[in-house]
């Protein structure tokens, strides 16, 4: 990956994260849910999390692009359609869901 390529993803992935700040501290009512270790593990694990979440979107769709193109009119198990109904739905499933970590999330799982 060039240098202008990773400065670019770099930049997204930090602008999307700032337009979401301001939805995670709106929530900050109590002393309890003003953690800041839950705002530190949210960036730091969505750090990790949004190149894994994208290698992972990326190497779905274009796995599933090409067993779609090799398999197509092939009659499936699929509600008794063809396989391109099961391997469309895991190319959406692998995008889907959340990309960044919210703290309310990382207070679920490391507090409670």
């Amino acid at each position: 990956m060039t240098k202008k390529r990773l400065s670019a993803l770099c930049a997204i992935f930090l602008f999307t994260l700032a337009l979401s700040a301001p939805t995670l501290g709106a929530q900050a009512g109590s002393a309890q849910e003003s953690d800041g270790f839950a705002y530190f593990g949210s960036f730091f694990l969505s750090l990790l999390h949004f190149p894994l979440k994208l290698a992972t979107c990326v190497g779905t769709q274009a796995v599933s692009a090409v067993a779609y193109t090799t398999t197509y009119g092939v009659p499936g198990n699929y509600d008794g359609g063809t396989n391109g109904q099961q391997i469309g739905e895991v190319a959406r499933k692998s995008c889907t869901g959340s990309w960044l970590i919210s703290p309310d999330q990382v207070k679920k799982d490391y507090y409670e």
